[in-house]
């Protein structure tokens, strides 16, 4: 099943929208961990394929240790 209503407080995200909405067309989500060893993570959805490639499963044991990472400045 795919989620298409996917809430976000993070109010200075280019892609935050109305009614604390995102707004992005794809989303990544990664372990933390997985952020930290690859931190020049880019939006596009191009890049965005080929990091998920590179970087295969990503398990967590707690919610703490996932993180949206689709954000973009303002």
């Amino acid at each position: 099943m795919v989620v298409t209503n996917v809430s976000c407080t993070v109010n200075n995200c280019f892609f935050w929208a109305k009614d604390n909405s995102c707004a992005a067309d794809s989303i990544l989500i990664t372990s933390d961990k997985a952020a930290l060893e690859h931190s020049d993570m880019a939006v596009g959805q191009e890049s965005r394929n080929s990091l998920v490639q590179e970087i295969g499963e990503t398990p967590a044991r707690f919610i703490a240790e996932t993180a949206c990472h689709t954000f973009k400045a303002r």
